[in-house]
């Protein structure tokens, strides 16, 4: 990693570590500083400007908007891990190691539950592919975020079981989708739908559980029209194209351009879905890098293939695993969505749909099941 970005403050598995330095020493000169800093929103003033936020790099960042979220939570967790690692480097990569690890033992132990094969199976598509295996095995957001998406699938695995209480799993599913809008908004956005869809058809019972989550989906498009998000999706995606023409990003293709209206970005949604799957494309940019990345997309589309006769199957939906199997389709394909409109750099693109690489996965085995034994 180091090897291909050499300027460290511009490496994302250092910059947030390097910046909680600023936060941590704070303890030392002011204790109350470091809490409020760590633990609380620290106030916008002259002192706390001069003595920590002018002297951090990424605290407050121009260029992230509230789609793509902030680093500032990433800066109070590093921080915090200082109080343990003193100031090695290593220490907070086992660390984070170990919350992705909670987090992918999460999403196991839920759809262990009703997916019937053997566990190497699953294990293999939860834990080991190569996107998720690399760009959550450091100091980066995507290990928070498969931390929070393994919390809330588990909750969702102790409502299937009945072993928690309702409140008790409602609150730390809430506490966990607040945790993930402080870290990538845009997850939140895509799985708001799915889960709401989710818990109203789990305490509902409804029969038709596909016409809830497109009832929901449909309120949820009007709701995100009367908030004014389109503009920020354009936005966000101005920025990478402005990124590309600032550092001639080496794995970047051409999107279409958005403009902000609905009906813009509704027509550039089928080829930014496309793109998730099968960029980056193999051509004599690429680095070396991108290889396991094309070999994993190349997995997916020959998975997807495989299960199409098993889709058209009737009794293959099974009554009762509707619910997580559209909860899946949803979640995937508006992050799929979401990225693939903005993003016009393969290697950006990589990193941001690994929260659903497992889900996909997971979906692709389920309906591999029939087959398997023949």
């Amino acid at each position: 990693y180091t090897q291909f970005y050499t300027v460290r403050a511009e490496a994302d598995i250092f910059k947030y570590f390097d910046d909680s330095l600023v936060v941590y020493n704070g303890l030392y000169k002011n204790p109350l500083d470091y809490i409020q800093l760590v633990f609380f929103k620290a106030p916008d003033d002259q002192y706390f400007l001069e003595n920590y936020y002018d002297k951090m790099n990424h605290w407050a960042n121009l260029h992230q908007s509230m789609v793509y979220g902030d680093s500032i939570l990433m800066i109070k967790i590093n921080a915090f891990f200082r109080l343990f690692s003193f100031g090695s480097f290593h220490v907070h990569s086992i660390f984070f190691n170990f919350l992705t690890f909670i987090g992918l033992v999460g999403i196991f132990r839920f759809f262990k539950s009703f997916i019937k094969l053997n566990s190497k199976w699953l294990l293999a598509v939860v834990f080991c592919l190569p996107s998720v295996l690399f760009w959550s095995s450091s100091v980066l957001k995507e290990s928070l975020l498969l931390l929070l998406l393994g919390i809330i699938c588990y909750q969702f695995y102790q409502l299937r079981i009945s072993s928690y209480s309702t409140v008790k799993s409602l609150i730390i599913i809430l506490v966990s989708v607040f945790l993930l809008a402080l870290l990538k908004f845009y997850i939140v956005v895509a799985l708001s739908i799915p889960l709401t869809a989710y818990l109203v058809n789990y305490y509902a019972r409804i029969k038709y559980i596909f016409v809830i989550y497109s009832l929901v989906f449909i309120s949820f498009l009007v709701l995100f029209y009367s908030a004014d998000l389109i503009p920020v999706l354009v936005l966000k995606q101005h920025d990478f194209l402005n990124l590309v023409s600032n550092t001639n990003a080496g794995s970047y293709f051409e999107i279409p351009l958005l403009e902000p209206n609905f009906l813009s970005v509704f027509k550039a949604i089928p080829n930014g879905i496309l793109n998730c799957f099968i960029q980056p494309i193999p051509n004599g940019r690429l680095s070396i890098m991108a290889i396991p990345a094309i070999i994993e997309n190349g997995l997916f589309l020959l998975g997807i293939i495989f299960i199409i006769p098993q889709l058209l199957k009737k009794e293959n939906w099974k009554k009762e695993n509707l619910n997580e199997l559209y909860f899946i389709l949803f979640f995937t394909f508006i992050l799929f969505a979401i990225i693939g409109v903005t993003t016009p750099i393969a290697g950006a693109l990589v990193r941001y749909k690994v929260g659903a690489l497992p889900f996909l996965g997971i979906f692709i085995l389920y309906f591999i099941q029939p087959k398997f034994k023949k």
